[in-house]
């Protein structure tokens, strides 16, 4: 592996773990903190219902990690998968134990499904650049 290939491959790693870090606090502070959130993007995304709106995060989020894992782990995808799926889960559960949170099965399939399609769309954007790479 090439110094420069190895730097970006650190710097995903180190990306995606924050990243992970970042949606666990999100996910398990208080409610209040998301709503916060929800308040100053509303006005910029049409003013989605909070239902909606926590649908769209839950993916979007989770996808956006998958895509850092996939590109983290571009060998590993199992390890990829299963730290991606495994923390949607463990998030979900989680929240049972937060006085203000609930975890439910279509958040947690939601996450998943987010999660799995960043890991997908990072392995097809390596191949598609590495298949660029190779001389004609």
């Amino acid at each position: 592996m090439t110094p420069m290939k190895r730097q970006t491959t650190l710097f995903a790693m180190a990306a995606a773990w924050i990243a992970i870090i970042a949606i666990a606090y999100a996910t398990l502070t208080n409610v209040g903190f998301v709503y916060a959130i929800y308040f100053k993007l509303a006005p910029y995304l049409m003013r989605p219902t909070m239902q909606s709106y926590a649908h769209f995060e839950h993916v979007i989020a989770f996808a956006f990690v998958g895509a850092l894992f996939g590109r983290a782990y571009p060998k590993r995808p199992i390890l990829a998968f299963g730290i991606v799926i495994g923390a949607a889960a463990l998030l979900e559960i989680l929240q049972a134990v937060t006085p203000d949170r609930h975890g439910t099965l279509i958040d947690a399939l939601e996450k998943m499904a987010g999660g799995a399609a960043g890991i997908i769309i990072a392995r097809a954007a390596r191949r598609l650049w590495s298949a660029s790479d190779r001389p004609s």
